[in-house]
């Protein structure tokens, strides 16, 4: 048992010896140091030009609409322009007011197409939901009515 012992002992020394890595140098020789000298010494000196002033344009507040209410809409089977009721006004499908514009009604779906002019955004509304442009939602007009509400885009977010 001794002598295994004393061949394992001479075994782990002789792997010791020979498994010596160099890591490198830590620090960079003379040479190079000598080099980043040159480098630093020599470099060009970045002049900053002189920006033009221009004169400040007055940005232009985005004005959001009222709260955009879908009271009810007609879909015509004889191929004629449906009505959307909006904001208490009737409003052809594929046309626009001052702060709307309705798209085309689907003849499968029940929501219905209309964009924001102001900011361009376009929204999917059901008869009876109200968008809030201020608060980016959508909420029913009948607190008692489960469904779509939440904000836009947030589908499957809790």
């Amino acid at each position: 048992m001794k002598r295994i012992m004393t061949l394992l002992c001479l075994l782990m020394t002789c792997q010791m010896t020979s498994a010596e890595v160099s890591f490198g140098r830590l620090f960079s020789t003379q040479k190079e140091r000598a080099n980043l000298d040159y480098l630093r010494q020599t470099r060009k000196v970045i002049v900053p030009q002189k920006v033009e002033e221009t004169t400040a344009q007055p940005i232009q507040t985005l004005v959001l609409p009222n709260a955009v209410e879908l009271q009810g809409y007609v879909k015509r089977s004889d191929g004629k322009k449906g009505t959307v009721w909006i904001n208490q006004q009737a409003v052809q499908e594929g046309t626009k007011n001052s702060e709307i514009s309705v798209g085309q009604i689907p003849s499968q779906q029940n929501r219905v197409p209309i964009q924001i002019n102001a900011s361009g955004k376009v929204l999917s509304l059901k008869a009876g939901q109200t968008y809030d442009p201020e608060t980016n939602r959508v909420r029913e007009m009948r607190p008692s009515v489960q469904g779509d509400q939440g904000r836009i885009g947030d589908e499957g977010q809790p």
